[in-house]
C-alpha cells in the first residue's frame, strides 16, 4: 500500500479572480510549487486545470512540468478550438516516478507552437501534487 508524504499546490487563479498571462512562442512560467520526496521507490502524482483564451486563430499550446528547473517530466500539447473571447479548460494528470530523494520544486510553464497565432492564459490555474512512498 503506498504512504502519502507531501503535497505541493499552486493557484494563482481560480477563475473567479480575473488574471491575464499572454503567452507566445517563448515558455512563461505559469504556476510553481515545492514538495518532498522520499527515499526509494516513489511517485509524485501532477494535476493541473487552465483556461485559456485566443486572441488569434486557432493556437496550439504546449503545457510543460518541468522538475527543478530543469528535467522535463510531461509536455502537453492542445489546440484551442474556440471562438475568439471564449475559454477553452485544458486539465491534465501525470506522473514523476523514483524521484530523488529531497525537495523538489515543479513549474508549470506555457507556450504556443509555430508562428501566426496567439493565446491568453485568464484562469483558472490550478496546479497540484503529490507524493507517495511505494
Amino acid at each position: 500500500m503506498a504512504e502519502f508524504i507531501s503535497v505541493g499546490s499552486s493557484v494563482p487563479s481560480n477563475g473567479n479572480t480575473p488574471i491575464t498571462i499572454d503567452i507566445g512562442e517563448t515558455p512563461v512560467t505559469l504556476a510553481a510549487f515545492g514538495i518532498s520526496t522520499p527515499s526509494g521507490a516513489n511517485r509524485v502524482l501532477l494535476d493541473g486545470t487552465i483556461g485559456i483564451r485566443p486572441t488569434l486563430l486557432n493556437p496550439v499550446v504546449v503545457l510543460k512540468v518541468i522538475r527543478d528547473n530543469s528535467q522535463l517530466i510531461a509536455t502537453v500539447r492542445q489546440q484551442i478550438f474556440v471562438s475568439l473571447g471564449e475559454v477553452q479548460i485544458v486539465s491534465f494528470n501525470g506522473v514523476d516516478t523514483n524521484v530523488p530523494v529531497g525537495s523538489h520544486g515543479y513549474t508549470l510553464t506555457a507556450e504556443i507552437e509555430g508562428l501566426g497565432s496567439d493565446a491568453t492564459v485568464v484562469g483558472p490555474i490550478v496546479y497540484s501534487g503529490t507524493s507517495y512512498k511505494l
